[in-house]
């Protein structure tokens, strides 16, 4: 082997040994810090793909994508250990805003103007404590909801994480907050979702004191930690109910004519043909939970007459229909 050959191996190896000690001395002393942006790099990757992926995917079209989807919010509890109001005030407020601003096709009840979060200011639950998914669907079919959006605050973590090189090294305070949401279908009293959305951020040292000795958030930590969450929460709900057909339901029956709850203000128009369909049968679940069995289609009507909120339609063919029914535009 030459002067020269050896030479060069030697120099390739020093730097190969070089690359490893860099690694190591990068993974010991930056560790923490680097673990976590590369954490957050992929959750943020993750749900750009998410999100692109599902607009291309979303190759069909609904016949009814120019009626808008109607969607009330109640009341989110706080089912965690800390004390907080500014929680409900954030959401109820923050989510409507949100969903209306950037949720095409979904109409959102404005919380200040008489909406279903003023009506309803406690869930209907049953003995077992679980939302009454049933109840709760009878409410919206009166009021014209296709899906009403409820959820808690089911818990607050604080986490600690020593960040930094060697002498520099320091503790970091990190708030995680856990938000359970649940969209419930009206026609079938069911859920289109059911999910635990977490979100952290970081704190000062000084606020994480005031944490542990009051055991209260403060608003400006909370808000931020929020209001990262609610674009995540708010796209997860416009994507769950934006493929889903419109519904609409009968509130009165006579002979020959019906009151549903939909009107101009979700596209409905005098002329329109509905279909109408059974929604008679009702099933029990477990601890007493009931559903609502979508049926065979019994009639078509005709809209006559519409208001902002309700219209009136009159009977083209078939028979026995009763309040309950569901419609859906021909």
């Amino acid at each position: 082997m030459t002067t020269h050959n050896v030479h060069t191996r030697l120099i390739r190896n020093c730097l190969l040994s070089l690359t490893l000690w860099l690694s190591i001395f990068s993974l010991t002393f930056l560790g923490c810090g680097v673990t976590r942006t590369v954490e957050e790099t992929v959750e943020k990757t993750t749900k750009s793909v998410k999100n692109t992926t599902r607009t291309f995917t979303r190759g069909f079209k609904l016949s009814d994508e120019d009626l808008l989807r109607r969607v009330g919010i109640i009341n989110f509890e706080n089912n965690s250990l800390h004390e907080t109001t500014e929680f409900q005030d954030i959401f109820h407020k923050g989510l409507p805003d949100y969903m209306n601003a950037n949720c095409e096709g979904i109409l959102v009840d404005d919380p200040e103007t008489g909406s279903l979060l003023r009506m309803v200011t406690k869930p209907p639950k049953l003995k077992s404590g679980h939302l009454d998914t049933y109840s709760l669907a009878l409410i919206g079919r009166q009021m014209g909801f296709n899906v009403i959006v409820t959820g808690s605050l089911e818990d607050i973590r604080f986490n600690e994480e020593l960040q930094g090189i060697l002498w520099t090294k320091d503790t970091h305070h990190f708030v995680e907050v856990v938000i359970r949401v649940e969209v419930n279908d009206m026609r079938t009293a069911t859920k289109f979702l059911d999910y635990k959305f977490t979100e952290e951020v970081e704190i000062e040292g000084l606020d994480y004191q005031i944490i542990q000795q009051n055991d209260r958030l403060r608003l400006p930590m909370l808000n931020e930690t929020l209001s990262k969450l609610l674009a995540d929460i708010g796209s997860e709900i416009c994507h769950t109910i934006k493929d889903q057909p419109w519904t609409g339901f009968i509130t009165k029956a006579d002979t020959n004519r019906f009151s549903i709850s939909s009107g101009s203000e979700i596209g409905l128009k005098v002329g329109d043909v509905l279909e109408v369909y059974d929604s008679s049968r009702i099933i029990e679940g477990i601890g007493g939970q009931r559903f609502i069995t979508p049926g065979l289609k019994i009639g078509e009507a005709e809209i006559v007459t519409t208001t902002k909120n309700s219209s009136e339609a009159r009977l083209i063919s078939g028979k026995d229909i009763i309040k309950g029914s569901t419609v859906r535009r021909k």
